[in-house]
């Protein structure tokens, strides 16, 4: 059996933290200065979750230029500790000190608003002396990153439909609807269809038999004189992702014991899986009028 061998200690509070804190606050202040004053003369710098064969890593031109730019396209850039984490210093026997760090990196690109906002862990190995950082290796969430380039460019994710078979399944929908048919009106969604409507207020969605009942209180007391199509559906047929029609409707409603006739505004969007049956129905409008 293997025998216990100490290494090294490991310190929560340590100068060489300060200096890896200073060194994050220099980089997202792009104060490229103290970068410089940080780190050795052959200071070198790599990206843990590039996996090109030919990559080398950068050097203290690298770093400055990077924080430079970051500072010169991101507001509100922050590295900050994750959760309860915290950086651990540590003094190896042989290796010298090494931090490691277990932080959140958060930016705003000022040219388009994207959020970025991903874990980073760094290890920043110190040189002989411990006083400057001579490596600096870092691991991001590469999949935010990769959605931050997207947001840069025009990317086609779909088509639009003025007119479209799902579009006809709508329409179907509200004419039930429209006459009274409830059964018919629920007949295309799935029976795990989840109904988003905007004037829940103590859950988040009304399952397809929650929502049928819903729809059957509000017609035992109201009656629907009409409902009228506004403008023009749409059906966005996404990329790999299934489609979601988009409709406008104005509606007339009687109530049954005072005779009142009101009218109301919705919008809905219908969410279709594979099959073509309505997964998922998100449905906005001024629910107040039934009260």
């Amino acid at each position: 059996m293997s025998q216990k061998e100490k290494n090294g200690k490991v310190y929560k509070n340590h100068p060489a933290i300060e200096i890896v804190n200073q060194f994050n606050k220099a980089y997202v202040d792009g104060d490229v200065e103290t970068l410089k004053s940080l780190v050795s003369d052959d200071f070198k710098m790599w990206n843990s979750m590039n996996n090109n064969p030919n990559y080398k890593g950068g050097d203290i031109n690298n770093l400055t230029g990077q924080s430079a730019w970051m500072n010169k396209n991101f507001v509100n850039m922050s590295i900050e500790n994750r959760g309860s984490a915290y950086s651990d210093a540590i003094e190896y026997k042989d290796d010298g000190t090494y931090v490691y760090t277990f932080q959140m990196f958060t930016a705003w690109d000022k040219n388009n608003g994207f959020k970025i906002k991903t874990p980073r862990n760094g290890t920043f190995i110190f040189d002989k002396e411990g006083k400057k950082i001579r490596r600096f290796l870092w691991s991001d969430n590469q999949a935010a990153w990769d959605k931050w380039s997207i947001s840069r460019e025009t990317v086609k994710n779909g088509v639009i439909y003025k007119d479209h078979p799902s579009i006809g399944t709508v329409r179907k929908v509200y004419y039930h609807l429209a006459q009274g048919n409830i059964e018919k009106t629920f007949q295309d969604f799935g029976k795990n269809a989840r109904i988003y409507d905007s004037n829940l207020t103590d859950k988040d969605y009304n399952s397809l038999e929650e929502q049928i009942e819903s729809v059957t209180s509000v017609l035992s007391e109201f009656e629907i004189v009409s409902i009228d199509e506004v403008g023009y559906p749409d059906y966005l047929d996404y990329e790999g992702n299934g489609g979601v029609a988009l409709s406008w409707w104005k509606f007339t409603f009687k109530n049954k014991k005072s005779g009142e006739m009101k009218t109301m505004k919705l919008h809905s969007q219908m969410w279709f899986n594979s099959k073509g049956k309505i997964g998922r129905e998100d449905v906005y409008y001024n629910g107040a009028i039934f009260n």
